[in-house]
């Protein structure tokens, strides 16, 4: 049923062209009523932004921000951490990658859970686009491994203990539903990741703050997976691998943390090193380091791209 709260929905995008337009006709389409669309471009070359027709929105940004920046600079405008009286510009805020199709009851199905247990997170269930009946994946945790977090349902067949409602450490940040109450008493996300475990950060500190984080099946998104650096997987694993020890220095963990990574590390490397993928090592190593703050912070050939 639809229901009657004001959605932003803020779409953030760097050369989407091949996607954007899929996402924004499947936004257009849900049934939920009190729907705006507004499109964050990240500077693009492709011609993506110039897509971007009424009644949706355009915010085009001078560089590439990320998706943690893209988003901060329209809910800074929107939003004052600690400020009540600026609640009223939406009742939640739903935040996509430019790679998201949500069917068309998505939003409604997120709002139902969201009215029932109060301002927190919630996220979809992720399917993989173009594989019919697989996740992208369901909800998460900190393991604090080498790459920081583990995700429950990766690749799976859907069905089964995916289908039901749970409160969980973390979602993935393809698609989310957010409070504006998260925001005004957390803050935003930390623009320093640029990529990858944005999100993570900005669960977890949520959730220190007793904002619950959970995890809605009967909502459905299909994301076609690793949209910007598909041609350039070594970007992810740098970026992975340099915000997982920003992470862990940002949060001032534990030696039990540090041991785990330490040790998850060494055998990701050994791991390599025995398959002869000296580049994919080479580059593990790049993000260890720029993490703990030497060198520098690009992974071959450039900076990444959002």
């Amino acid at each position: 049923m639809p229901t009657d709260e004001r959605v932003l929905a803020l779409v953030v995008n760097w050369n989407g062209c091949e996607v954007l337009p899929a996402t924004l006709e499947a936004l257009r389409s849900t049934v939920h009523r009190e729907l705006e669309i507004v499109v964050l471009d990240n500077a693009s070359t492709d011609g993506s932004a110039d897509m971007v027709r009424y009644p949706v929105n355009l915010t085009p940004l001078a560089e590439n921000l990320g998706y943690g920046g893209a988003l901060n600079a329209v809910l800074r405008t929107l939003i004052r951490p600690g400020d009540y009286t600026r609640s009223n510009v939406a009742d939640y805020f739903l935040l996509l990658n430019n790679d998201i199709l949500v069917e068309p009851e998505t939003v409604s199905r997120l709002l139902e859970i969201a009215r029932e247990k109060g301002p927190g997170i919630y996220g979809p269930k992720v399917l993989l686009q173009g594989r019919p009946g697989r996740l992208d994946a369901a909800w998460g945790r900190i393991t604090w491994s080498h790459v920081l977090s583990s995700f429950a349902g990766k690749g799976a067949r859907d069905g089964g203990r995916y289908d039901r409602v749970r409160r969980v450490q973390l979602l993935l940040g393809c698609a989310l539903l957010v409070h504006p109450r998260v925001f005004q008493e957390v803050g935003f996300f930390d623009e320093d990741y640029f990529m990858y475990h944005e999100e993570v950060d900005f669960l977890f500190r949520t959730g220190r703050r007793g904002f619950p984080a959970y995890y809605c099946p009967a909502a459905r998104v299909h994301h076609r997976r690793a949209h910007s650096t598909r041609d350039e997987p070594l970007k992810r694993v740098f970026w992975v691998r340099r915000n997982t020890v920003l992470f862990m220095r940002k949060h001032r963990v534990g030696a039990w943390a540090w041991g785990n990574w330490g040790k998850t590390l060494v055998l990701s490397l050994v791991w390599n090193a025995v398959l002869l993928r000296w580049q994919r090592l080479a580059t593990i190593w790049r993000g260890v380091v720029a993490g703990m703050g030497g060198g520098t912070c690009s992974p071959p050939p450039g900076k990444g791209d959002l």
